[in-house]
């Protein structure tokens, strides 16, 4: 019967296999992958949340840039590091001026700083920035413009005022763009005075409207655009009183074209209410925002191709008596089709159908 001898140490020494040829190697390699992967993954994450909360600034050589607080994006840091950024000028013309960051920010700037402002929707400039050139404008309609200008180049225009509740509470958009030639343009022109201008910016068409235009050229020229929809108009508007742009929304329903209206809820049981139940009579789908916050929008989007925004309310006196602006941005590129593809779900999905009318028992 054979016996199995054991090894001594020293045949073990001989026999052993090397230690680079031993399979357990293979542990430390799918550890290092592990711990790569997991690595990668956690600076994915970190730059996700980098991306999410820093300010992406708009740039010359790119198309206008949306912002939007419903798109979590903090419209309030992306003002403030453009006024903290800007190093030779800053050119303000707001309704509502209130915000303490905004402010904190302005107060320290050393450059030229004009503001102007409406004094019914914001309070005494004089002893928060006493270096600035202040404008409180008096007129018979409000001031109600929301543009910012750093140094003669870089522009954001909007439907957001700069007070708290409008940049982190209230549903608003802003357009964020660099031209030198758009910057004059708005600066030469008093917030008062009605101008056209049509440039390029980042490669794209684009126009603005100054109002009031009591020529009624800037009305014309937004019925014309309702009036070439072919395929959808998607509409979100803070108030919808103007009965020529009623007509031409119901005409647009009437001849095929897709129509949606989405509508601030407070605005739309009061002053807006005669356009939703016409609108809605007619066929379209008519949706009324619901919580606290203000739908303050003020945008239609034509085809998915042109979208029209900027400061102006759907009402008479919002082209022929405010000191208000309208922005047209011609052949949206994929990135702002994204963009809107994502506001407009949210803004959907966070609305409500009208309710019917409860007819009275006679």
């Amino acid at each position: 019967m054979f016996i199995k001898k054991p090894l001594s140490q020293t045949e073990r020494r001989i026999v052993q296999v090397p230690a680079s040829l031993q399979l357990p190697l293979k542990r430390p390699r799918s550890r290092f992958f592990s711990l790569f992967w997991l690595f990668s993954i956690f600076c994915g994450c970190v730059w996700l949340i980098i991306e999410s909360i820093s300010p992406n600034q708009p740039k010359s050589t790119e198309p206008p840039k949306f912002y939007s607080n419903q798109a979590q994006q903090d419209l309030r840091l992306t003002l403030v590091d453009a006024i903290r950024k800007a190093s030779q000028s800053i050119h303000l013309v707001m309704f509502g001026l209130s915000d303490t960051a905004i402010l904190n920010a302005l107060s320290h700037k050393t450059i030229p700083t004009s503001i102007y402002y409406d004094p019914n929707g914001t309070p005494n400039l004089w002893s928060v920035l006493p270096d600035a050139d202040l404008h409180p404008v008096h007129s018979y309609g409000l001031m109600h413009q929301k543009i910012l200008i750093c140094d003669r180049e870089t522009i954001f225009i909007g439907s957001a005022n700069m007070t708290t509740a409008s940049l982190t509470m209230h549903d608003n958009l802003v357009i964020g763009l660099k031209s030198q030639k758009i910057a004059q343009f708005l600066i030469e022109k008093s917030p008062k005075s009605p101008g056209y201008l049509r440039a390029m910016v980042g490669g794209q068409d684009v126009e603005i409207w100054l109002l009031p235009d009591p020529r009624g050229h800037a009305l014309q020229d937004l019925r014309r655009k309702i009036r070439s929809a072919r395929e959808s108009l998607k509409i979100a508007l803070f108030t919808f009183t103007h009965p020529a742009l009623i007509d031409e929304v119901v005409d647009a329903q009437k001849r095929g074209v897709a129509v949606t209206l989405i509508l601030d809820m407070h605005s739309s049981l009061g002053a807006s209410n005669t356009a939703m139940e016409r609108i809605k009579k007619c066929g379209a789908h008519v949706l009324q925002s619901q919580g606290l916050q203000l739908l303050h929008h003020k945008f239609i989007l034509i085809d998915d191709q042109t979208f029209v925004t900027g400061s102006a309310n759907w009402t008479k006196a919002a082209f022929y008596k405010n000191s208000d602006c309208i922005l047209v941005i011609h052949q949206l590129n994929d990135t702002q089709k994204t963009f809107m593809d994502r506001l407009w779900h949210r803004l959907t999905s966070e609305s409500r159908p009208m309710p019917h009318k409860e007819r009275r028992r006679t």
